[in-house]
């Protein structure tokens, strides 16, 4: 062992980025069981020596959001599971992107279905337990890299996803609501809105700044194209990846 490792050991970390709450849920269910250092992705130290890191993000318009590049360019980790939430309609390839693009040393990995942000009447409730026998991979001394499948995405998903989520959502505010606290700008780690003004050049229409407003001054409309889309069969099963 050199003396840098001996100085600064490497450390077990569950990452994970989320904007409605989604990916926390996640990401609070698995650390219970691994005791992890729990790290919101914004404030993970990249330059940090990982051994064991389990990733957490929301699928985004059927892709991994921008926010994450930073974090996937540089990370370095002997063993990493990652989990993608998704509304439980399309997930695109965001998996196949960590495992061949990033280039990312994925022993395990898991599309998992959660309540779709756009649906303001979604009552699903994931099967947290399902994610168990991912998990105990952790502890096994295993380091194989996993084979990842392309899985089917609507034609042309890659191609300018914040522009067509602003088309698709749009973020209304009531002044008369608001309270000046700007726990939305606070919580928006795209800069993209303060005290309730939005700035629809940095807004991606994640609505993370809706989850925070305590006074429920923010909401949202959505195209009739995305009701459309929102109107697709659901899939409520696990995809999991361990071999």
């Amino acid at each position: 062992m050199s003396n840098h490792e001996e100085i600064f050991p490497k450390i077990d970390a569950v990452i994970y980025l989320s904007y409605t709450s989604n990916s926390q849920k996640v990401a609070l269910f698995c650390n219970e069981f691994l005791n992890y250092k729990l790290l919101e992705a914004a404030k993970a130290d990249f330059n940090s020596p990982y051994n064991n890191v389990l990733l957490i993000y929301p699928v985004h318009s059927q892709d991994i959001p921008t926010n994450l590049y930073p974090l996937l360019k540089k990370i370095k980790c002997n063993r990493m599971i990652a989990i993608a939430t998704y509304g439980r309609i399309k997930h695109g390839n965001s998996l196949y992107r960590l495992r061949y693009e990033f280039k990312l040393p994925l022993i395990g990995a898991c599309y998992f279905p959660v309540r779709h942000s756009y649906l303001k009447n979604d009552t699903y409730e994931p099967n947290y337990g399902s994610l168990m026998p991912l998990l105990q991979r952790f502890q096994e001394n295993d380091t194989k890299i996993i084979d990842i499948k392309r899985s089917k995405s609507t034609p042309g998903y890659r191609f300018f996803p914040k522009e067509r989520a602003a088309l698709s959502v749009k973020i209304t505010f009531n002044s008369n609501k608001c309270i000046s606290c700007n726990r939305c700008g606070l919580n928006c780690i795209n800069h993209a809105i303060q005290n309730g003004k939005i700035n629809h050049h940095n807004c991606i229409s994640c609505l993370a700044c809706l989850t925070h407003c305590p006074t429920k001054a923010l909401d949202f409309k959505i195209s009739k194209i995305l009701k459309i889309y929102l109107k697709n069969q659901r899939s409520n099963s696990v995809e999991i990846y361990s071999e």
